[in-house]
């Protein structure tokens, strides 16, 4: 019975984790994909902006990571070298957030936001 019961359940983890690999690889191979994870993306850094504004440096540094698992579910010629430039940005942000500076996090990400927003706008 044991053993039954395990296999079952070995089973639907397999099933499970296969489920949602696909789910997520083909999130953004796809024109729709790429345009939700570009806008959160956007969102997420001006999260982390509104953040550093405020002085909340550990926000700040949890919606960068947010932002960048979302860049990293952009294909094709979204993720092209601007963006990842502008990740560049959104990166040392994170640092200087981490690192207590969220004035500097805040100069950066503001710069960064801008970024984003024009890339965002040549999304199709």
């Amino acid at each position: 019975m044991k053993n039954e019961l395990t296999k079952k359940l070995g089973v639907a983890l397999v099933t499970g984790f296969f489920g949602l690999a696909v789910g997520v690889a083909s999130a953004a191979e796809n024109a729709e994909g790429v345009k939700e994870h570009m806008g959160l993306t956007v969102k997420t850094t001006k999260e982390a902006l509104a953040a550093a504004t405020a002085g909340n440096g550990e926000g700040c540094v949890t919606s960068i990571k947010q932002a960048i698992q979302h860049y990293k579910e952009i294909t094709g010629d979204a993720a092209g070298k601007p963006l990842q430039d502008t990740i560049k940005k959104i990166k040392a942000a994170k640092d200087a957030c981490a690192a207590g500076d969220s004035t500097e996090g805040a100069a950066v990400l503001t710069d960064a936001v801008a970024d984003l927003e024009k890339i965002q706008a040549g999304v199709k």
